[in-house]
């Protein structure tokens, strides 16, 4: 006997969990937007949208005897944001590990890149701007250079310094500040560009699943969501137009799937997939020490993708008999910043 899986699609009730995740789910309902899947598993819970991540600020000139109390207060905020990537630093690396954590030093690096600080302080002094006004308009200038390069690899870095930017507004106003008081369960975080330090918490609320509308698998938050096992579909065009904070999403990260405002029937199909899917991951783990060998007999070498030497220990304890795919920007970023803190 059939019944309908998730997205109205049949499935047979007697198939196997292996046969769930590896077969496709072609069925749409008219609440379903197709993306790409960045990190694999599946979230079920409540919207929270950034629709704006940058607010443009007042562009009123500060007056000749504002500018040292300006540069004071651009100061604390720069202290502050300091603080926060040492304490997201820590909480990453006691979860996941030192190398994933990696980003937010490299984040430390580019607050105190002496560039990024003579460049908002001259448009503080200089030009009278607010430490706001002189922040928006260095993101305007980083933005314009990167968007000369066609490496889509280097053009995603753009993230990591916007990252730095919004968390320094953020010391400056109250207008970023999340209010996610009023919403309950897990979160999915909804937002056009996701940002690194996004990816680990939203004020003190986990993060459960993530649909962008722009960014790829090889940006600094689509590593960091892998790694912390939260699934999460890139590409969703218009997301920010579809989707408002308090609606019910799903997310499948492995189709590349986001369901918004589902019927109950369809929401309870993703729950019991949600739980079959960490249900499956567990049964993996049970037969890490079985030889990997196809149902005809041929042997099949599994690799594991790595950043560092913890990474290959765990691919070796789950099974892996060698390296797949060898990351080597954390390495090369944590040493880049290292070497400019001295």
């Amino acid at each position: 006997a059939g019944r309908e899986g998730p997205g109205g699609c049949a499935r047979n009730l007697g198939e196997p969990l292996e046969f769930i995740f590896s077969s496709p789910a072609p069925c749409y309902d008219s609440g379903m937007r197709k993306g790409i899947g960045v990190s694999p598993g599946v979230a079920v819970g409540t919207a929270y949208c950034i629709n704006e991540l940058f607010v443009n600020p007042d562009d009123t000139k500060l007056e000749e005897g504002q500018t040292l109390a300006e540069l004071s207060r651009y100061d604390r905020a720069r202290e502050s944001t300091a603080a926060d990537l040492r304490a997201l630093y820590q909480k990453v690396a006691s979860q996941v590990g030192p190398e994933e954590a990696a980003i937010f030093r490299v984040h430390e690096s580019i607050l105190h890149d002496p560039s990024f600080q003579s460049k908002v302080r001259d448009a503080i002094v200089d030009e009278h701007r607010t430490a706001q006004a002189a922040l928006h308009r260095l993101l305007e200038d980083y933005t314009s250079l990167f968007a000369r390069t066609r490496d889509e690899y280097i053009k995603e870095r753009l993230a990591d310094v916007r990252d730095v930017i919004i968390r320094l507004s953020g010391h400056l106003t109250d207008v970023l500040q999340p209010d996610l008081g009023v919403l309950s369960g897990p979160l999915i975080l909804v937002v056009s560009e996701l940002l690194p330090s996004q990816v680990v918490t939203l004020g003190d609320r986990e993060v459960a699943g993530i649909v962008t509308e722009t960014g790829g698998g090889t940006s600094h938050a689509a590593i960091l969501a892998r790694s912390r096992g939260i699934p999460a579909v890139s590409g969703v065009k218009g997301v920010g137009r579809q989707i408002k904070t308090g609606d019910t999403v799903i997310v499948d990260g492995r189709e590349g799937h986001v369901l918004v405002n589902p019927d109950s029937e369809i929401t309870s199909a993703y729950l019991k997939l949600q739980r079959e899917f960490f249900d499956l991951k567990d049964a993996l783990a049970e037969n890490r020490d079985q030889p990997a060998v196809t149902a005809d007999g041929i042997h099949l070498e599994l690799l594991g993708n790595i950043n560092n030497v913890d990474d290959a220990q765990a691919a070796v304890a789950m099974g892996a008999s060698g390296v797949g795919l060898f990351r080597t920007e954390y390495r090369s970023e944590e040493h880049t910043s290292e070497l400019q803190s001295h």
